[in-house]
């Protein structure tokens, strides 16, 4: 079988001759002519044809592969084209200089693998299907060329590196250290009580509630919620008391009965953390209620009236959520903007803490003054995450020095253990900010990867992957 022309498929009926030996004393007694540029020995197809169809193999794998090969008019069988990614030949990687790795996940949370690119061509080179530091190391040993090697900041890609390649410089990826500035801020934050935030949903729409006159009794409800912050701050003095003297998490958890995340949450905190309140559940009038503010401040104050005019819009709801929010605006004071407090979650204020302020908008940027004002630990924070962050970005590296003995200092502990990781680690930070090398390659691989390893499906085995993966990056 050879190319198809013009739509059909092709068959070619090769004749060849055949020669007999005369010399008795040669094995091989009858020789078959060959063509080695068209076809292999014993071969049902030609070259050509096998190039094709190893290479549709390596884009879409078997089952996709053989039904695109069949709209060809080429048909062959998903384990013919999965017979011809094995057969294929990958040129091994030689002389590579600078590398970058990382980890990818098989499932994540359970099984991790790991990819190693080439940085100088910004090429896939391996995969490794465990992410451990002794595999890592025995691959490095084999290639005793590579000069520079980029990672993130984990400890068992760092002792491979050092076991398998000691004579290479050493980078941490500035990827991996902007997003663990963005999980400091957020262990910072989870452990602050922060108090809910106004929000102004329309400047003329709306108005505020007057506000409330001092109740003059406890209720109930407010008595219990007292008394549960007391035993919730006994606690939380209880945990830092004892850790003084164990200096460990886990005996602490053994001695109070609690799960030692509780442990860890209460010795991160700078205060006694606060219960966070259920968030408001979303309502269907939501994509509605900007129209209606809009409406109310130009006089129209009839509910029905507003109902009418956002069915037309395509309002699935009833009117009495209608009634009840046009209801809350008459209760209100006129001429005042509605706001609307919330309470900020610390995955939302993460972003805020850890991007530049001029990426913020203008609505952001006065929300997150207000929470700043609020906490004197959350404003610590800001500040010495913008400045390392400008660090980064700018590559100040004579200042860092300087920003770990002011995290060091700091009173809240995510930030200590932040300046003591980076201690830990400071030859490669230092050469992350001197050196160009990152892992900006390596994570695009391995969005690609995660792309190939779903249309595998569960046929997705190391060596398959692997083969695909490589073809596909060179």
């Amino acid at each position: 079988m050879d190319l198809p022309a013009d739509g059909r498929t092709v068959n070619v009926q090769l004749l060849v001759r055949r020669f007999r030996c005369a010399n008795p004393g040669c094995r091989r007694r009858v020789f078959a002519e060959r063509f080695p540029q068209l076809v292999r020995p014993h071969a049902r197809r030609a070259e050509r044809l096998e190039s094709l169809l190893t290479r549709i193999g390596v884009l879409l794998g078997g089952e996709a592969g053989a039904r695109l090969a069949q709209d060809l008019h080429v048909p062959v069988s998903p384990d013919t084209i999965l017979r011809l990614l094995y057969r294929m030949e990958l040129a091994p990687a030689t002389n590579l200089r600078v590398v970058g790795i990382d980890e990818w996940a098989w499932r994540k949370g359970v099984r991790y693998g790991t990819i190693v690119c080439d940085l100088e061509t910004g090429r896939p080179v391996e995969l490794l299907p465990e992410a451990r530091a002794d595999v890592l190391a025995q691959w490095l040993a084999r290639h005793p060329t590579v000069e520079i090697v980029s990672r993130d900041r984990s400890r068992m890609y760092a002792d491979g590196a050092t076991l398998g390649a000691p004579q290479a410089v050493q980078v941490a990826d500035r990827w991996h250290l902007l997003r663990n500035l963005g999980d400091v801020a957020e262990r910072v934050l989870a452990g602050l009580s922060l108090p809910p935030i106004p929000v102004e949903e329309a400047e003329p729409a709306g108005t505020v509630p007057p506000p409330q006159p001092p109740k003059s009794r406890e209720t109930r409800r407010e008595a219990e919620r007292r008394e549960r912050q007391q035993r919730r701050q006994a606690l939380y003095d209880e945990v830092h008391e004892l850790y003084e003297k164990t200096k460990s998490i886990r005996a602490v958890a053994a001695r109070l009965g609690i799960d030692r995340r509780t442990v860890r949450k209460y010795l991160d905190a700078p205060q006694c953390p606060h219960p966070k309140p259920r968030g408001r559940r979303p309502s269907i009038l939501d994509p509605y209620r900007d129209y209606i503010l809009a409406r109310w401040a130009e006089g129209c104050h009839n509910a029905a009236e507003l109902y009418r005019e956002i069915v037309r819009q395509g309002y699935p709801g009833s009117r009495t959520i209608v009634k009840d929010f046009v209801a809350t605006l008459r209760r209100r004071a006129r001429g005042e903007p509605v706001v609307r407090h919330v309470r900020l979650g610390p995955k939302r204020l993460r972003r805020w803490f850890s991007c530049p302020p001029d990426e913020l908008g203008a609505r952001e940027r006065r929300c997150l003054e207000l929470v700043l004002e609020a906490s004197p630990a959350a404003r610590e924070t800001y500040t010495l995450l913008q400045d390392f962050r400008g660090i980064l970005t700018e590559r100040k590296a004579e200042t860092l020095r300087s920003w770990l003995e002011r995290a060091g200092g700091s009173s809240l502990a995510p930030l200590r253990g932040f300046a003591r990781s980076l201690e830990q680690d400071m030859d490669a930070v230092m050469n992350a900010l001197t050196l160009p090398w990152s892992n900006g390659p390596v994570e695009g691989h391995i969005n690609k990867l995660k792309l190939l390893k779903r249309q595998m499906y569960g046929r997705a085995g190391i060596e398959l992957l692997r083969r695909r993966f490589l073809a596909m990056g060179r």
